[in-house]
């Protein structure tokens, strides 16, 4: 291995990672509890949570939090039903304002997208589209070399690299905004 090697292979260890969901708690919690698709039938984080699971990364990626606590892809799952966060199968971003996470903007072109890696406070979901309408998500965190595929965290597969299909893939941009804390005015 050359030495850049070892420095990104130790960045992306460092990083929050959720993969398989195997031994952890969160993983049987109910996507949403009031969704006939994604609660009533059994659907849990784990089989239909990859969305919440790349959000809930970022947060950790950001020390941000979910109750006061360190949040993973269950508790995350948790604040959206108390926050009125889902509705028809899906996440309502504006829902996740309160916790630091502004959505941006969605891309389906690779130029479209590129200049947002590596902008201070900036995040990059893919929607990994496949054939028969199956959708994945995998937080994308750098473009390599080739300028084509890119370091991915993926929420289920061991997948550590992909390629950005131009079309059928889109890219969610998210930006990180701390809220400050309040002032205290001595009286």
């Amino acid at each position: 291995l050359y030495p850049t090697q070892f420095i990104i292979i130790f960045f992306f260890s460092s990083r929050r990672r959720h993969t398989r969901c195997s031994g952890v708690s969160w993983a049987r919690r109910c996507v949403q509890e009031t969704d006939t698709i994604h609660g009533q039938d059994g659907s849990t984080v784990c089989k239909k949570g990859p969305f919440t699971t790349c959000l809930a990364m970022i947060l950790g990626d950001e020390s941000l939090t979910c109750f006061n606590e360190k949040c993973h892809p269950g508790l995350l799952a948790k604040w959206l039903n108390e926050h009125d966060g889902f509705a028809h199968n899906s996440i309502l971003i504006d829902k996740l304002a309160p916790l630091g996470l502004i959505y941006q903007n969605t891309f389906f072109t690779l130029n479209e997208f590129k200049p947002y890696f590596g902008r201070k406070n900036y995040y990059v979901i893919f929607k990994i589209t496949a054939g028969g309408g199956w959708e994945h998500y995998q937080v994308a965190d750098a473009i390599d070399k080739d300028g084509f595929s890119f370091s991915v965290r993926d929420p289920y597969y061991a997948l550590q690299t992909t390629k950005f299909e131009d079309g059928s893939d889109q890219a969610i941009i998210f930006k990180v905004e701390r809220q400050n804390p309040p002032q205290l005015i001595s009286l």
